[in-house]
């Protein structure tokens, strides 16, 4: 996918973003003069070392976190200026997190684990179809203690999933995978980006995970430093550790 900007306007566009927290009597900007655009059913790969602000980044996107200034336009309409009620009806209905580990409830089948975020937004897909789209239809009753790192993580993408979003947000989603079990995980997200023409974002440190995406955002030290179109995407298990 290769969307014009001048053709096609961003689903997501950053405008002079910037992020500085408070840390006792110092300042530390973590995030500086960010300028991004991210379009519709693409699959964008923000790469970047370990606190560069990848995941501060993320969250800006998902409107877990808001900027210190600048715009976090979605459709056009600026998240940072919204109440934090329909900041949180904004994450509900538009947005699907993944983060590195899984924070499933342990409690609870992987059925159930997914049925908890179809609860919270108007347009869920069913719980047992989210979970046959990952390829856990014969696991939907077993507990998170039953299941491999893989699993967990496969249950995790259902139950963002779930809520069809129209952004699926992935925060090193393959870090506590080892490297057959982050191919599958890897090969699950890019067949939804394609099947369900979900806008999918992915943090990574990994700069050969990178050369799956369409848009490769390089990040260091608060800052994009480069934005690329990827001519020569490859498959998860082409891939070179």
């Amino acid at each position: 996918m290769t969307n014009s900007k001048s053709a096609i306007k961003p689903e997501i566009k950053l405008v002079d973003l910037t992020k500085t927290y408070q840390m006792g009597e110092v300042k530390v900007q973590v995030l500086r003069d960010i300028d991004l655009e991210i379009y519709k059913g693409e699959l964008s790969v923000i790469l970047g070392p370990s606190g560069s602000g990848k995941s501060t980044l993320l969250n800006m996107i998902g409107g877990i976190d808001r900027p210190t200034s600048g715009k976090v336009l979605f459709d056009e309409n600026d998240i940072a200026t919204y109440s934090d009620s329909k900041l949180t009806e904004y994450r509900r209905s538009n947005v699907g997190f993944v983060f590195q580990f899984y924070n499933l409830v342990p409690t609870l089948t992987a059925r159930e684990n997914v049925q908890v975020s179809t609860e919270i937004c108007d347009n869920p897909m069913d719980p047992d179809e989210a979970l046959q789209h990952v390829g856990l239809g014969d696991r939907m009753d077993h507990f998170p203690a039953q299941m491999s790192g893989g699993q967990q993580q496969r249950v995790a993408i259902a139950r963002a999933l779930a809520k069809n979003p129209r952004l699926m947000l992935c925060d090193e989603p393959t870090g506590a995978l080892d490297t057959e079990t982050s191919v599958i995980v890897l090969n699950l997200l890019t067949k939804l980006n394609k099947e369900l023409n979900t806008t999918l974002v992915l943090i990574t440190h990994a700069p050969p995970i990178a050369r799956m995406a369409h848009r490769i955002i390089s990040i260091d030290s608060g800052k994009v430093e480069t934005t690329q179109i990827n001519k020569k995407r490859i498959k998860a298990e082409e891939i070179v550790w």
